[in-house]
Parts: structure tokens; sequence; C-alpha cells
């Protein structure tokens, strides 16, 4: 972890939940596992705040706990999950696009409360409705989000740990993988208004618990105690996915983009998030799986995987030959490396230019070369091609090896070896994207103070206005008067910037994603 991404972490956290708990987890950023009061006493607040912050962040995801020694719980910032809350938007914005407005509100509430029953969700999305008819529309959506693994259960308390002179009870959290997408059937009288209903006999006991305790087994209608979470994972790798589709479109066309998406969408709920290829499939699956409007014939569908097969970046792969058509995979591992590899030609060619980028790629296909081999193959004059070499060796976007003929290293009996490592530079250029998009963050909220007073005035209007529905247009005009002409034009450059500010955000956050899952698929291996 660099001091970069802990920086953006705290930002997001102080932004998303305030300050009290963006400092808890900046102190267990820096210093790792470390106990309730450790904590409160070297971040000087009170034990009840650490604990509310901690309580907060691990509903969420964003913390863990476990027990070291004897009645000492140590706890540790999940950064992952926290630097996906810069995609919470996106996750959004997907539920959305697959499954419609009623999906994303589900997904939205559920990152809103970081765990959540499915009762209490489809609660509260019929109340933002406000259409008890809804009700089922709604739990066929977050059911096709469970479906697709897009929401999965919370881990559930399996077993106490109690030692015999330990006071203090542990909860240890387990979950079969079986279980995770098991979607408990709500009865009709629990769907709306969905609250905790009293018999008319006067027992206080939750419905579920009653009909457990008179039939003698867990009753397939129960809510209680399940608690579902958003998979991130999941959506990552459907974003991981959409790169790679384009990626092929863009190189081969719609038909290969078309073979390859059919591919990812069969195998995506089998293949886990971590594995470098995904499921074998046969030729005639894929042909299957393809939209009718495409019209690919089964012979077409061949040519294109022969085509894809016999491309450089090895994007698919044959996994058997046997029984004539033969089992294709998609790499996911040589996917990753294949679109980290352009992000990175792509800011060498907007920095260094076009020539400069002709070098690098000539790096990344002979591995090593001298400067007059470069010279040579680029076809650039020595003096250019020079000047454009060192350029990159100073700023570490190139490495240069030494290798002497003779002991003694004189520089007119040693080699110089230029070459280019792709996981390096996407480090580093994922650290600057940090730093960017920490920037990006602070000056936004920079603008938003700096405008606060117009901000809370166009607030003020807007109200008036929506509190005035049969209003006429001279009065309309009357309360638009309120503000200046200074303040309007303050107002319109302030949006523009906050405008301009979401875009570089956005583009920013495919950069980071793209070479954050080619870093994690080598530390998969």
């Amino acid at each position: 972890m660099s001091s970069r991404e802990a920086d953006l972490a705290y930002e997001l956290l102080l932004e998303h939940y305030g300050k009290i708990v963006a400092d808890v987890a900046r102190f267990l950023l820096q210093n790792g596992w470390q106990p309730l009061k450790y904590i409160a006493l070297k971040t000087n607040m009170k034990i009840d705040q650490v604990r509310k912050a901690l309580c907060l962040l691990i509903q969420h995801k964003l913390a863990k706990f476990h027990v070291r020694k004897k009645r000492l719980v140590e706890y540790e910032i999940e950064l992952r999950n926290v630097m996906a809350i810069l995609f919470h938007p996106k996750f959004i914005y997907t539920a959305k696009l697959l499954y419609g407005d009623t999906a994303e509100l589900i997904v939205e509430e559920t990152l809103q409360h970081g765990i959540i029953q499915m009762s209490t969700v489809i609660k509260n999305v019929a109340e933002r409705l406000s259409d008890e008819a809804e009700t089922l529309k709604i739990e066929n959506a977050f059911k096709d989000l469970v479906k697709t693994h897009f929401l999965q259960r919370f881990v559930q308390e399996a077993e106490i740990e109690k030692s015999e002179n330990d006071d203090e009870i542990v909860p240890n959290f387990t979950q079969k993988e079986t279980d995770l997408y098991l979607i408990p059937h709500l009865s009709a009288e629990c769907n709306f208004p969905l609250k905790r209903r009293r018999s008319n006999d006067g027992n206080d006991e939750p419905q579920a618990k009653r009909f457990k305790s008179d039939n003698g087994d867990i009753s397939a209608l129960e809510d209680d105690g399940v608690y579902w979470s958003v998979n991130i994972s999941r959506f990552l790798q459907f974003f991981r996915d959409q790169s790679i589709v384009s990626s092929v479109t863009h190189r081969y066309g719609t038909s290969c983009g078309e073979i390859v998406r059919a591919m990812l969408r069969i195998s995506e709920v089998t293949t886990s998030a971590n594995a470098p290829t995904t499921q074998p499939i046969s030729g005639a699956e894929i042909s299957r799986s393809l939209p009718q409007k495409l019209g690919l014939p089964v012979e077409h569908v061949d040519q294109h995987l022969k085509l894809l097969l016999n491309d450089d970046e090895k994007i698919v792969e044959l996994f058997d030959d046997a029984g004539g058509g033969g089992l294709y995979v998609v790499n996911l591992k040589n996917s990753a490396f294949a679109l980290s590899t352009a992000t990175v030609l792509s800011y060498v060619l907007q920095r260094y230019g076009s020539k400069a980028c002709r070098i690098f790629r000539l790096l990344i296909l002979k591995k090593h070369l001298e400067q007059k081999q470069v010279e040579e193959f680029a076809m650039i004059p020595p003096k250019e091609a020079k000047g454009y070499l060192y350029h990159m060796l100073a700023e570490n976007m190139v490495i240069m090896q030494e290798v002497p003929r003779t002991p003694d290293h004189a520089p007119s009996r040693t080699f110089y070896l230029f070459s280019v490592d792709i996981q390096r530079l996407s480090r580093m250029l994922l650290v600057r994207c940090y730093k960017t998009c920490t920037n990006l963050i602070t000056k936004r909220k920079d603008l938003n103070e700096t405008n606060r007073r117009i901000l809370e005035k166009q607030e003020r209007i807007t109200a008036i206005k929506a509190s005035l529905q049969d209003a006429d247009e001279a009065q309309l005009e009357e309360i638009d008067e309120i503000m200046t002409s200074s303040e309007r034009t303050t107002l319109s450059n302030h949006q523009h910037c906050c405008n301009k500010l979401h875009t570089a955000q956005n583009q920013l956050l495919n950069t980071i994603f793209v070479l954050d899952s080619y870093l994690n698929s080598l530390g998969a291996e």
C-alpha cells in the first residue's frame, strides 16, 4: 500500500462517513492490526466514538477483526473495499442498465446500509416508489441480482468461541459457498408493509422463530438474521469483461467481440474473480449463445475463433482439441496484461509523442535492444532517437541494463540494453492516478466551500419555487431576481468546473480499474 493510496482512502471515508471514521481508518492504515483501546489512545478519541466508528466500518465491510491474544480483539481496514467506494456510482448504473430502475434502487439501498435484510430492502424501495403493487416486481429484481451474483449473503455467525476463564465472546463468521446465493421466500403478508408483526395471541416472538419452534425446522419463509450485501468482486468482474469485449471489438470487429462476450457470459457465474481463465466452452455452445440478430453460422464462428487464436495477445486460447470442435477459454491474465499495456502505451503517446511511442512499442516487442538497434528498427534519426530514449529513461519509463564483456566494466566493452517493465510501470502509473484522484476530490471540496453561500442561496430559491406550485410566471421571475447577475455567473462557472472535475474523475476510474486489475491478476498467481 502506497501513501497516495492511503490518502485517497482517507478522502473517500471523510467524504462519505465523516472525520471520526476517517481518522480511525487512517490510523489503522498506517499501523495495521490494532486493538480498540490502543486506537482510542493514539487518536485521542473516546472509546465510544472509536467503537461506533469501527461498527460502521464493519457493517459496510470496510474493516475486519480477529482475535490475536486472550481477550484482545484487533481490527484492520479492508483497503480494497474502501477503494471500491469510487465505483459505487458505476455499480448503481450497471444494475439499472441490466435490470432496470428497480434494481438500481435495490443496489443503492444496499450500498447505503452495507448489510441489510431482503425484506427491509423491498420495504424501503417500495416506499420510495410509493406503490404497493411494485412489491412483486422489486422482489423479482432482487432475485435476478442474486442469481447473477451481484448480491450475496453476508456471512453468518456459525459458532461462538469462548474460553473457560474468559468473559468475552468473539463471534466466528463462516458461510458455505452454496448458501451465499440462497434466496429466502417471503410470504405475502411479509412483503408489504414488511414489518415484524405481533401475533393476535400476544406472543412477541418473531413469526419465523415461532414457526421453527412449532414445527421443529427452519421455515422457508424465514428472513430474520439473513443479511445481504453488494458483491464487489462480481461487479468488478463485470467491468473487466466489458473492457475485454471492447478491446476485442476495437481490434477485430463486432463479430469477434460478440463471440468473446458470449464466452464470458456463459462462464460469468461459474468463474471465480481470481481465476486465470474462464471455464472451457465448445464452439457449438458459443454459437448457440450468440444473438440471433448477429446471424453468424457455425462455420463463420469457427473462422473467427481461429482468428482470435492466432492473435499475439492470446486473449482466446484452445483448451482441448479433442472431439473435433475443441474447447476454448478466455485467458483473463493475458487480457489484463493486454489492457494494461494499451493503457501504458496511451500514456506514452500523450506525454512523449508518436515517435517515442514507436520506440516504446519496439522495446515491448523485442524485449532488449541497444541504442543503435533502436535507431535502426524504429527508423528514426540517431540524434532524435537518443533524445527520446534518454528522456524516457530519465523519467523511469524504460530500464537500462549493463552487460559487461570484461570484468573491469569498461564502457567501450559493455552492452547497454534498454527494456520495458510493464508491471513496474503499471504500479507507478496507478500511484499517480491515486494522487490525481485525491487532488480532484480536494479541488471539488474546495470549490464547494468557496461558493457555499451561493449554493445555499440557490437551494433556498429552488425550495421556494417547489413550495409555490400555483405561482404565475411573474412571481417566479421575482423569486429568480433574488440572485444577482454576478452570482448567477459565479454559479454557472462553479457548475462548469464541477462537471469537468466529475468527467475527469470518471475517465480516471477506468484507468485505475485497468491497472489495478492487472496487478491483482499477478498477485493471484
